[in-house]
């Protein structure tokens, strides 16, 4: 009896264990498609950095197809967009205080909601408004060429530091100040 009680738990310990190998293969699999990259901005004041997954364009209509106009998208693929800020920030008045958040756009043709949530999911593929901490408004430029792999960046204008998204033939850019 002893014996077939070890077999059973080694034949599940077998199987859950295949289980978890299958899950893991897959979402290295998936991984590979939209890589995770981070974008950082440092300077004496302020550590900031955002962890997000990068898809391809590949001949895809991106902005107004893919990726519709008006509606929630949690910028990027994979898991959520993350953005961790060493200390407090403003978007034109507006401040966001240092923390953890969770980054999601509503895409538009001429100008994009960028909203911080404090809710961080465990996928991509949840939006919880009920958990915004703050919501700026962005504005789109067309680019001249096309940017193949989405993009999150940092830059400076005129002293002021910009948050930069940028896919397809679409650059967002929404300036930010240091508290």
């Amino acid at each position: 009896m002893k014996r077939k009680f070890s077999i059973v738990v080694l034949v599940l310990a077998v199987i859950v264990g295949g289980i978890v190998a299958f899950q893991q293969y897959r979402l290295y699999r998936t991984k590979q498609y939209s890589p995770i990259e981070h974008a950082v901005y440092n300077n004496n004041f302020i550590n900031i950095e955002i962890a997000y997954s990068r898809p391809f364009k590949k001949d895809r209509v991106i902005f107004g197809d893919l990726v519709p106009y008006g509606e929630w998208w949690r910028t990027g693929a994979n898991e959520a967009t993350t953005i961790r800020l060493s200390r407090d920030i403003s978007f034109s008045g507006q401040i966001l205080k240092a923390g953890l958040y969770s980054l999601v756009t509503f895409p538009g043709e001429k100008e994009w909601d960028i909203v911080f949530n404090s809710k961080i999911p465990d996928w991509g593929t949840s939006y919880f408004p009920e958990e915004d901490v703050l919501k700026v408004k962005a504005k789109v430029e067309a680019l001249p060429e096309v940017v193949e792999q989405f993009t999150i960046d940092f830059s400076e204008e005129n002293g002021s530091p910009l948050l930069i998204l940028a896919w397809d033939k679409t650059k967002v850019t929404t300036p930010f100040s240091v508290l």
